[in-house]
Formats: structure tokens, sequence, C-alpha cells
């Protein structure tokens, strides 16, 4: 049985964030002095994530993506994904990280069939990197990345959020990676959180201007969408380059009419769209008097609080929800 929203869009897709903690304090997503964490008891166990999903998967929802905070600090993140890799239906099961960790784990996810990755990683100068994620070490990062095209993981994707005066004059350094490694470099527009406007910072570039720089001095083809991971991405290939580059347009090209994503948090919300719309809480079905009509029709609840656009402003907490 398939869902679909008040304007039938049909969704398929569902973002599960395990956890609110980060072993990183990035720019655009937490202040400087951290944030107030809930308790372990207000969080999701993994047990009750399986059953939200395995009620997902009722729905036709076959692709998961697994976000934080940072997923592989959450104890136990590696057991919890074998849980996973043995539940029928799954088709896509996907993970964002900051890479810190993953020279460490990569081989247990490729065991375990992580099926993708992306890796977020905003600048490729150490200065620069420790700057925006408040402290994080580069080459933990670079190392992971290494590790994980060595295991031949397909489909791993590097995050940039491109920002104004900040890692502009990267643009190109990051997609000529590309050249020789099997990865796609994907540029996300800045979204101005917790404003009234996502462009109301100096910081937004749109994703035609890292299309034109990046231009300058090479040759860019754009490619038909992939069936796998694409989301909502432009992609390009440099003329002989082994890899692709993606572009999310979510500020200036909005892609509303056809997302196909809910987005369940670490506290058991199940979110129908990043910045607009509401959400249904499922912790408490699934703690008081728990069924599960009670926990399918909350699925349709949230389909249909899904916007036909989101609001256009950023009022949100980013480690909430994974992005």
């Amino acid at each position: 049985m398939a869902i679909t929203d008040s304007y039938s869009r049909q969704i398929n897709r569902l973002r599960i964030s395990v956890t609110e903690l980060c072993n990183l304090r990035c720019t655009y997503c937490r202040p400087e002095a951290g944030i107030a964490l809930m308790e372990h008891k207000d969080i999701l166990t993994y047990e009750e994530i399986i059953a939200i999903i395995q009620s997902a998967l009722k729905f036709g929802i076959t692709s998961f993506r697994l976000t934080g905070g940072e997923p592989l600090v959450r104890r136990g993140i590696d057991s919890f994904i074998g849980m996973l890799a043995k539940v029928e239906g799954i088709e896509d099961l996907a993970m964002t990280t900051n890479g810190i960790y993953l020279k460490d784990y990569a081989k247990i996810l490729r065991k375990i069939e992580v099926f993708r990755l992306n890796i977020s990683l905003d600048s490729i100068q150490e200065t620069k990197y420790k700057q925006i994620t408040r402290g994080g070490n580069l080459s933990d990062v670079l190392d992971g990345i290494e590790e994980v095209l060595q295991l031949r993981f397909k489909n791993t994707k590097i995050n940039v959020v491109a920002m104004k005066g900040i890692n502009d004059d990267e643009f190109e350094d990051f997609a000529r990676l590309t050249l020789e490694r099997d990865i796609e470099v994907r540029f996300i527009e800045y979204m101005a959180m917790n404003k009234s406007s996502l462009t109301s910072e100096n910081k937004f570039i749109s994703s035609s201007e890292i299309i034109s720089t990046i231009e300058k001095d090479n040759e860019l083809i754009p490619l038909p969408k992939p069936v796998l991971g694409s989301g909502a991405a432009r992609v390009y290939k440099i003329k002989g380059a082994l890899g692709t580059i993606g572009f999310v347009s979510a500020v200036s090209q909005p892609f509303c009419d056809s997302c196909n994503r809910l987005r369940l948090t670490s506290e058991g919300k199940l979110r129908s769209c990043l910045l607009s719309g509401g959400e249904v809480d499922l912790k408490s079905i699934l703690r008081n008097n728990f069924s599960e009509e009670l926990l399918q029709d909350a699925f349709i609840r949230a389909a249909h609080l899904k916007p036909r656009k989101h609001s256009g402003r950023g009022h949100v907490v980013m480690h909430k929800v994974g992005g």
C-alpha cells in the first residue's frame, strides 16, 4: 500500500535521526557553547526505530537514511545497523556522517551492508575546516574517505555546504576531486536557519553561481538523473572525470513538487517537511497503548501535513532533524 500526501506526491523515503549528539559544532548547525541535550530515555530506542521502519515498509517506504547529529557517536550503532540489514523489504540503506570516525567504522558498515554514504566536508583546507567545525581534524575525514574508496562503496557523496566568503574559493578544488575518484561532490545551498528568510545572511550563494565558477576552467556536462540516491540534485561531470558533481538548490530552485520524504527526529517526532508543515509524535504512540493501527494512522497524518511548498523561512533546529 503506497502512501501519498495531499498533493499526490508518493512518499518512499524516510530520514532517521538516531541521535542529537555530535562530535563537531559546525557554525551553521550548532551554537559555539553547545546545546542542552535530552536525557537518553527521551530518545527512541533502537527497537522503537525498527518498529517505525517496519510500519513504514507497509506503506512502500523502502529507502532509509540514518543521520544525527552524528550517527556514529551513538553507542551500539553498528549492532543496530546489523539489525536493520535483516529487516525484509529495505531496498536502500544510507548514512550521512561527518566522517571523523569513518576510518574506524568503514569496514563494519561495508560488511553490514550500508549501501551508500554521504560525507559532510565543507573545506579541504586544514585551518578553515577546523574553524568551520570548531575543532575537527581534516585528516580524519580524508583518511575515512580514502578507506571508503578502497572498500569500493558505491554512490559515495561528499556534501559541501556552499558559503560565500568562507569556502567559495574552494569550489573548483572540490570539483576536481572527482577527476580521479569515483565519488559525487555535492554542493548544497546554504540556508540561513532561524531567520526570516533562508537567504537573509550574506553567506548564501546560489547553485548557478557555483556552476559558473567551476565552468570557468572546466567543461561541465549535464547528466541524466540516476535512479539511486540522486534525490533532488542536478548532476554534472567534468569532461573526462571519473566522478560527478551534484547541485542541491533547495533555496534558489525549491524541489518541493517532487519531495518524497518524511523525517524522524531522535525524540520520535515524524516531521512532514524540514522547514514547514507539522509533525506527529510517534514516541507517545509507541510507549502508550501501542497498536500498529495507531502507528500507521500517524504516518498517514504526517504525510498529509506536508505543505505544497516550504515556507522559505528556516525556523528549525538542524541538529534535531539531521539536515
